[in-house]
């Protein structure tokens, strides 16, 4: 069978929503993948080392991680940067300013610090515990991997991000952290010369939109958001129903 390169999202692709509980059936598929010669691999908005909990319990060791800054291969690290500091920083002072809460996360282990004390009670109870430090400085960081801001989406409208990339997360959370996916995918085929005809990509949300469309066969799940469904070659059925083998199998993947 001719050798194909999966790249799979993780929350609401592999996993239902944002539990992190792969369905059975998607365990098969991923194993039946690897079982006929195919290259299994995680793109992911999540932190590096959240993103390798998740993989060492599902079998992948390669990983495109933070949104598309950093590459896990062979299960060693061989890329991570952080966001632009400085711009996060004088981030972070506007929303002071405003009285907006928030928190970061500014080492690869999955947890946020604030010094913000209005920010514990609305941090999301799925998400990364968050720690209160009222001497913790963010102005002398020089590495951030993301920041959490607690606000609606008619209060984002009235914050100026600087530019930084952006995700919603909830209702109630907005996280600032790359989506450049598909540049951490082209640097991991780089290293290893595969062709774009050769890969396949399987995705839901809206920070997948920029892996679709570059040249490599496209999968929406069936709970994926309207834009990647207009922009995927095929879409198959919910993840909780069995999406990821319904589509490996009508292309005789597995």
């Amino acid at each position: 069978m001719h050798r194909k390169y999966f790249f799979f999202d993780i929350d609401g692709t592999l996993s239902v929503g944002q539990t992190m509980q792969v369905p059975e059936s998607a365990s098969r598929c991923l194993a039946q993948l690897r079982a006929n010669g195919h290259f299994t691999a995680i793109a992911t908005g999540r932190l590096q080392a959240s993103a390798a909990r998740f993989a060492a319990q599902h079998g992948f060791s390669d990983i495109v991680a933070d949104g598309g800054y950093s590459l896990t291969i062979g299960g060693e690290i061989a890329e991570m940067k952080s966001l632009p500091a400085a711009d996060c920083i004088a981030l972070i002072g506007r929303l002071e300013a405003a009285g907006i809460p928030w928190a970061v996360t500014a080492v690869n282990e999955p947890v946020c610090v604030t010094s913000d004390a209005k920010y514990i009670p609305l941090a999301p109870p799925v998400y990364f515990p968050t720690y209160f430090d009222p001497a913790f400085d963010y102005r002398a960081l020089d590495t951030l991997y993301k920041v959490n801001i607690a606000c609606t989406e008619e209060q984002q409208a009235h914050i100026d991000l600087g530019g930084l990339p952006a995700v919603r997360f909830d209702r109630g959370l907005l996280l600032i952290e790359p989506t450049e996916k598909q540049k951490g995918i082209r640097r991991m085929l780089e290293r290893m010369h595969v062709p774009d005809e050769d890969v396949v990509i399987f995705g839901d949300g809206t920070n997948d939109v920029c892996m679709f469309g570059q040249g490599w066969f496209s999968v929406a799940m069936g709970n994926a958001c309207g834009a990647l469904k207009a922009k995927a070659d095929y879409i198959t059925d919910p993840v909780d129903r069995d999406g990821l083998w319904n589509a490996c199998k009508h292309f005789g993947w597995i």
